[in-house]
C-alpha cells in the first residue's frame, strides 16, 4: 500500500466514508455469509420450555418464548436474516393480552390441544400442525382452555421488517361496549370479544376456489390473507391425495398455504408450505436467494446443507441461510416424513431478487 493510499484511507476514516476499491470485492461478490445453517432439537428445545413454562410468568415478556438465534447473527434475536422463529408455551389457564404490529406471525401447533388465537375477533383454537397466521396489522392474543400445556412454533418477518426500520407494536386495544352505539366511546380492553362464529375462517374459505362474494376480505389492516386459520386435517389430505404424482425433485410433494381471496402467498413477505417426502425418497439439491426454516411434522430424514448433514425427527427445527445448496432424504423406507417450513419468498419476487437454480 502507498503512502498516498494509507494517507487517503485515514482521512475518508475521519469522515465516516470508505473507498470502493478498498472493499469491492465484498460488495461486487455479495459480502460475506454471517447466518449459517442450523438445527434445534426438540429433546433439548422442550425441557427449557417446559421449566420457562413453570419459573416465567407472561407478565415478564409479554409472550413466553425461546428464540431460536441463528449462531451467525449479530442480533440474538434473528434466527436468519429475515426470519424470527421461536417456541412458545401456555399454561392452562394463561392468557396473553392483546396486541398488534407491523410483522406478519404466525404459530404452529407443536403440543397440546387448548390452545386459541383470537384474530380481528375470530377465536382459532388449535391442534397439532394447525397453522394460525396474523397477518400484520391485525389484533391478536393467546390463551389456553385446556388442561395441559400447549407448544407452538412462532415465525414472524421481524428481521425484515426491523431493517427497513418500520416494525411497530400497539398494545392500546379499544371496543365499543357490549350493545352501545356506534357513537358511543370505545373502551380499553386487556382481550377481545369474539365476535365471528366459529371456524369462521374455514366456513367461509375451506373449500378451494370458492370466495363469498358478500363479505369483506380485507381484515385489520393487512394485505394478507384474511383466512386466519389451516386445519392439519385438511392439508395432511391434501399431501395424501398427491402422493402418487411425480412432485419436485427438489422438495418432493410440496403445497404452498395461500391467500383464499387472491391465490397468493398467506402474508405479503412470507410463504408457508408443506412438503411430503415419501418412504426413501431423496431429493436432488438446489439452492435459493431466499432463507427457510422448517420444522419436521412427521416421520424423519436428513438434510444435507453444504458439507453439513442435519438429522431430524419430529418437532425438530433447522434454518438454511440465502444460496446454502440443500437436499433432503426420508430415512425411512417405511414411513412418510413431512416438513414444514417458512420462508421469505415473497419478498424476494415483490423486489425482483429471487433465484433459484440446481445446486
Amino acid at each position: 500500500m502507498t503512502d498516498f493510499h494509507q494517507s487517503l484511507r485515514e482521512r475518508s476514516a475521519k469522515l465516516n466514508l470508505v473507498g470502493l476499491w478498498e472493499i469491492v470485492q465484498s460488495v461486487e461478490g455479495g459480502g460475506a455469509q454471517s447466518f449459517k445453517p442450523h438445527i434445534w432439537h426438540w429433546r433439548d428445545l422442550r425441557p427449557l420450555l417446559i421449566d420457562a413454562g413453570k419459573h416465567i410468568s407472561l407478565e415478564e415478556a409479554d409472550r413466553r418464548v425461546i428464540i431460536l438465534s441463528n449462531p451467525g447473527a449479530v442480533h440474538r434475536h434473528h434466527s436468519t436474516n429475515t426470519l424470527y422463529v421461536s417456541c412458545s408455551i401456555y399454561n392452562p389457564g394463561e392468557k396473553a393480552s392483546v396486541h398488534r404490529h407491523t410483522p406478519n406471525a404466525s404459530r404452529f401447533v407443536l403440543e397440546g390441544s387448548g390452545g386459541y388465537t383470537t384474530i380481528e375477533g375470530e377465536k382459532c383454537t388449535m391442534s397439532r400442525g394447525d397453522l394460525i397466521v396474523t397477518p400484520n396489522g391485525t389484533w391478536h392474543d393467546h390463551g389456553n382452555e385446556g388442561d395441559a400445556p400447549v407448544l407452538w412454533v412462532d415465525v414472524l418477518d421481524l428481521p425484515l421488517v426491523e431493517n427497513f426500520g418500520s416494525s411497530y407494536f400497539e398494545f392500546d386495544y379499544r371496543e365499543l361496549p357490549a350493545g352501545a352505539s356506534n357513537s358511543a366511546e370505545p373502551i380499553a380492553r386487556k382481550y377481545q370479544t369474539v365476535s365471528r362464529p366459529d371456524e369462521y375462517s374455514r366456513d367461509v374459505y375451506g373449500v378451494g376456489g370458492l370466495v363469498p362474494t358478500f363479505l369483506e376480505h380485507v381484515r385489520g389492516r393487512s394485505r394478507g390473507t384474511p383466512m386466519f386459520v389451516y386445519r392439519w386435517t385438511d392439508t395432511h389430505a391434501a399431501l395424501n391425495r398427491l402422493r402418487d404424482y411425480a412432485g419436485s425433485p427438489y422438495d418432493g410433494i410440496i403445497l404452498e398455504y395461500t391467500n383464499p381471496a387472491n391465490g397468493e402467498a398467506v402474508t405479503t413477505t412470507m410463504s408457508f408450505q408443506v412438503q411430503l417426502l415419501r418412504p426413501g425418497e431423496r431429493t436432488q439439491a438446489h439452492r435459493q436467494t431466499s432463507s427457510t426454516a422448517y420444522c419436521c411434522i412427521e416421520g424423519s430424514g436428513t438434510t444435507t446443507v453444504g458439507d453439513r448433514v442435519f438429522e431430524w425427527g419430529p418437532n425438530d427445527m433447522f434454518v438454511i441461510p440465502s444460496w446454502a445448496p440443500h437436499a433432503h432424504a426420508n430415512g425411512s423406507t417405511a414411513k412418510d416424513a413431512i416438513l414444514y417450513s417458512v420462508s421469505d419468498i415473497p419478498a424476494l419476487k415483490r423486489l425482483g431478487l429471487y433465484r433459484e437454480e440446481p445446486a
